[in-house]
């Protein structure tokens, strides 16, 4: 069999490294090679948690393996009046590498492995069409474009029509990392939420400030403007936002070395959250299979659009790996439904972070800060995002979640 894969994102990347292990025929499509991976914007900044870790381990992926690339806590603020904070540990860290290095080396990995990826822009359903006639089944894992144009909205999975959240972000020298050292998330109600976790990049140790605006909210002024041409007038803005809503942040900020990293390492754009239909039919009676953010977009409050990449990259390599019928219609439906079952949690959590805060979610985070058992375990579930949901779904699944959680001794 044959198999086409679009885009050298973690999904595509993953399933073509997991393929190769199985020894099936793959070939990889990407729009960039290595360095120019590493040469342009950063589009996301992902934490990857120890499940996503296991999974490269099992890929005899090892680079970012050591110590110095890990963040094994959690510090939540809920700023304002009536705020509170707490902080927790993970069972095992996450690790936090600039994700245009780590995509990078994964593709010179795949090419060391006897891989030939084809550079070769494809950049709609034409482009397709024509990889239809090379291979029985085309994998699109390429979340950006009019790639996503072949995949419809799936109305019943995608309750947002615009972005919840507007983005701008950078990799800033001058943060000292919180004690004990790792990510940090500021929720600033009715404006939306900071995030600045420990981060390693081409500059070594930064931090990756990242700014989530609610449309019309406080932070919507810095996440409305394009400020490539004025990088050192965008990290006053950030400094000053930070000054004004974050105190624990700005504690930890020197307002003299506090400058992106470089020109270039600044992000700024929207996500809108959407689960599109998984499959769609192209030419010759040959359909084209989506996976990652070609499929389902998620934003990034939660940090799981990485990890649910690797996650179902995984699960579609033992999907392909078991069939041997023909790669119909049928099973597309029957591979798209198989891997919405471990994506399903995960969208609802995060919908659940981006929409009006329920009582029961405050409940939660209001007794993590009076309970270091309960805070180790809402920490925890940041890898366990089925479980996590169980526990957020519904007021009597929070009580349920806290009263598991006060059984257990803290990790703190």
């Amino acid at each position: 069999m044959s198999i086409g894969i679009v885009g050298t994102g973690i999904s595509g990347l993953h399933l073509a490294l997991r393929l190769r292990q199985f020894g099936i025929d793959a070939t990889l499509y990407t729009a960039q090679g290595p360095d120019d991976i590493r040469s342009g914007p950063p589009l996301n900044f992902v934490t990857r948690f120890d499940s996503t870790r296991e999974r490269e381990s099992a890929l005899g992926v090892t680079e970012w393996s050591s110590p110095a690339y890990d963040n094994a806590w959690m510090h939540l603020h809920l700023e304002g009046p009536d705020g509170f904070s707490f902080r927790g540990r993970l069972p095992k860290p996450a690790s936090s590498v600039d994700f245009r290095m780590y995509l990078a080396a994964l593709l010179e990995e795949y090419q060391r492995r006897g891989g030939d990826p084809v550079h070769l822009r494809v950049a709609d359903r034409a482009g397709l069409d024509r990889l239809a006639e090379r291979h029985e089944l085309v994998v699109v894992a390429a979340g950006r474009g009019a790639l996503t144009d072949v995949f419809p909205r799936d109305d019943a999975r995608s309750p947002y029509r615009s972005a919840p959240r507007r983005l701008a972000g950078g990799l800033f020298h001058g943060v000292r990392p919180p004690e004990p050292a790792g990510m940090t998330m500021h929720m600033v109600p009715g404006a939306g939420e900071i995030h600045a976790p420990t981060y390693h990049s081409f500059a070594g140790q930064v931090t990756a400030v990242l700014v989530e605006a609610v449309p019309d909210g406080p932070f919507a002024e810095l996440t409305g403007r394009d400020h490539r041409g004025d990088p050192d007038g965008f990290a006053k803005e950030v400094l000053a936002l930070v000054t004004a809503h974050a105190p624990a942040l700005r504690e930890r900020v020197d307002e003299q070395d506090f400058a992106l990293a470089r020109p270039v390492d600044l992000l700024q754009g929207a996500v809108v959250p959407v689960v599109r239909r998984g499959w769609a039919a192209l030419a010759g009676g040959r359909y084209a299979l989506a996976v990652g953010d070609a499929w389902i977009a998620n934003d990034p409050l939660t940090a799981q659009g990485a990890n649910l990449g690797s996650e179902l990259a995984f699960l579609l390599a033992d999907v392909l790996r078991a069939h041997t019928g023909r790669y119909d219609e049928a099973f597309c439906r029957a591979a798209s439904e198989r891997m919405w079952q471990r994506a399903q949690p995960v969208v609802d959590f995060t919908n659940l972070f981006i929409g009006p805060p329920p009582a029961h979610l405050g409940t939660l985070l209001g007794t993590a800060a009076a309970d270091q058992r309960v805070a180790d375990a809402f920490v925890a579930h940041l890898d366990r995002p089925a479980a996590m949901w169980r526990g957020l779904a519904s007021p009597e699944g929070t009580d349920a979640f806290i009263a598991r959680a006060q059984t257990v001794r803290s990790a703190a």
